[in-house]
């Protein structure tokens, strides 16, 4: 009886998951082969039930068959989990529960809190930069990411969770509990003037307040003189399609064709544009946009858009290439299904989807020469002002910059850490002002610190590399005394090829506004 029971049960599931997919098939031939591969998918699961000598529970074979149907889709269609649903609303909310703590992996394995939200638990509670995470309610952190890590700091509204901190200097671990509080999880990163007259903002991903968050940053950045704008969308999984379309309407003129939405064949498409007005948007700034071969969908609608409008200039590298659109349909409140339901196209026709028909291997994994070449190879259009674009595999930036790799300063960051763990040591004695680099006793001792920890660089390789080593060095100074924003506004005018060359080709990306303006009689 009970067998019976667990295998109706099994099935119940899994017909609810085939419910949201059943539409997309109609006709009697096509139920009568639905029936057949229901009928299969059934015996086979009675088969494992029966004779398999470690039989799965219910809800590994409901979920595992799940995915195993979504994987003949595409590659973004997916199905979220109670802990992956509820990442993902609270996301979207731009809002979550937990400590108020921005976390970085360690070369150690371990995590540590790189800066404190102000005013939030973390803060309230003692903690500081240079914490590392070693338990979380009483289970070691060690070899966890800082997303896995990021996952058990967050929970529902009051809850509490247990800590146990290392501090470095301090000989015994800090065991202390902390009640969780709602967290701004802002999008829009950071916005702050880069010069006198550039403004900054990166956005991190599209949720339900972003285009609220920058229309405010936007008007705050005026406030402080902002005559041009750099717009940073590296790194940028995408998200709320709405936000996109949001941004963009900020950025665009009147009736302006920001995506076109073509779904199933025989739909009709969807378009979707900007407010019909008398008047070209009041934010008629130059503008330059940061993307690279992690941005991608939302972002590479708001790229695509202010490309085919020649509304701005793109710098960077060629963006992810996801051209697929997709809907979340809760199941039962507490998991979620994501399905591709249509593809996106740019305003001037443009289909940016990279093709995933040869493997998710060749999908997921890029190599180097992928990641730093322009797609030339997809069909030709042209923007609004007549200049060539290219569909196929992401959206190719007017300007290709490739950051350089610092092969011994990167290694003292990536590998060992060492630059953190310094100023996190030497935190009492560091003077640097806002926007100061390290100064030449600091690299000196730096230098002595790096031979205590048995790390010895030549005098040659040293010389070479000191001025990237100063560099990195400031980074992580100005982020532990300043904030992370302090910390990335250097970087992006120390380091940053990118963020140079879109300052650059500011003043062509105005001359190219205003011959957008010309064409439009305004």
């Amino acid at each position: 009886m009970s067998r019976w029971l667990s295998r109706n049960w099994l099935w119940i599931i899994i017909m609810g998951a085939v419910a949201v997919y059943a539409p997309l098939v109609g006709g009697s031939q096509d139920e009568k082969a639905r029936k057949r591969g229901l009928e299969t998918l059934t015996e086979v699961m009675d088969i494992i039930q029966k004779q398999s000598i470690a039989p799965p529970t219910p809800k590994q074979v409901a979920y595992a068959s799940i995915q195993g149907m979504l994987q003949t889709l595409d590659p973004h269609s997916s199905f979220m989990d109670e802990l992956e649903f509820r990442n993902m609303r609270d996301d979207q909310k731009g809002a979550y529960f937990g400590i108020g703590a921005i976390i970085q992996g360690q070369p150690d394995g371990y995590v540590a809190i790189v800066n404190i939200i102000a005013g939030g638990p973390a803060e309230r509670a003692g903690l500081r930069a240079g914490d590392v995470f070693r338990e979380i309610d009483g289970k070691t952190t060690e070899g966890q990411n800082s997303n896995q890590v990021m996952r058990r700091l967050r929970g529902e509204k009051g809850t509490t969770v247990t800590l146990t901190m290392q501090r470095p200097g301090a000989e015994q671990l800090i065991d202390l509990s902390i009640v969780r509080a709602e967290i701004p999880n802002n999008s829009v990163y950071y916005s702050f003037m880069l010069t006198d007259d550039i403004g900054f903002i990166k956005i991190r991903d599209f949720g339900e307040t972003t285009s609220d968050d920058f229309g405010k940053a936007i008007a705050s950045l005026k406030k402080k003189g902002m005559k041009a704008l750099i717009l940073d969308l590296r790194d940028n999984p995408g998200g709320s399609l709405d936000a996109a379309i949001g941004i963009s309407k900020q950025l665009l003129g009147p009736n302006e064709l920001i995506l076109t939405q073509k779904g199933r064949e025989g739909r009709e498409p969807v378009f979707f544009r900007t407010d019909t007005d008398d008047k070209l948007s009041a934010n008629s700034f130059p503008l330059a946009v940061l993307i690279n071969r992690r941005s991608a969908s939302a972002s590479e609608i708001v790229a695509g858009a202010i490309q085919d409008h020649d509304r701005g200039l793109l710098v960077g590298e060629t963006s992810w290439g996801k051209g697929l659109v997709q809907v979340v349909v809760p199941i039962n409140r507490t998991r979620g299904l994501g399905l591709t339901i249509a593809r996106y196209h740019t305003p001037s026709g443009r289909c940016i989807q990279r093709d995933y028909q040869h493997g998710l291997d060749d999908y997921y994994i890029l190599d180097a020469e992928d990641s730093d070449q322009a797609e030339t190879t997809g069909p030709e259009y042209r923007t609004d002002l007549g200049r060539t674009v290219y569909g196929g595999g992401g959206i190719r930036p007017d300007y290709s910059v490739v950051r350089k790799e610092q092969v011994i300063a990167n290694r003292l960051r990536n590998v060992l850490g060492a630059y953190f763990k310094f100023v996190v040591a030497e935190k009492d004695r560091l003077t640097s002002k806002p926007g100061q680099a390290a100064d030449a006793a600091t690299m000196v001792r730096f230098r002595e610190w790096l031979g205590g920890q048995d790390i010895n660089i030549s005098d040659e390789d040293w010389k070479a590399a000191e001025k990237d080593i100063n560099a990195n060095l400031t980074i992580e100074m100005q982020s532990l005394l300043y904030g992370t924003e302090a910390g990335f506004k250097y970087e992006s005018l120390a380091t940053d090829a990118q963020v140079q060359k879109a300052i650059e080709i500011l003043p062509e990306a105005e001359s190219l506004y205003n011959k957008r303006l010309k064409k439009k009689g305004k």
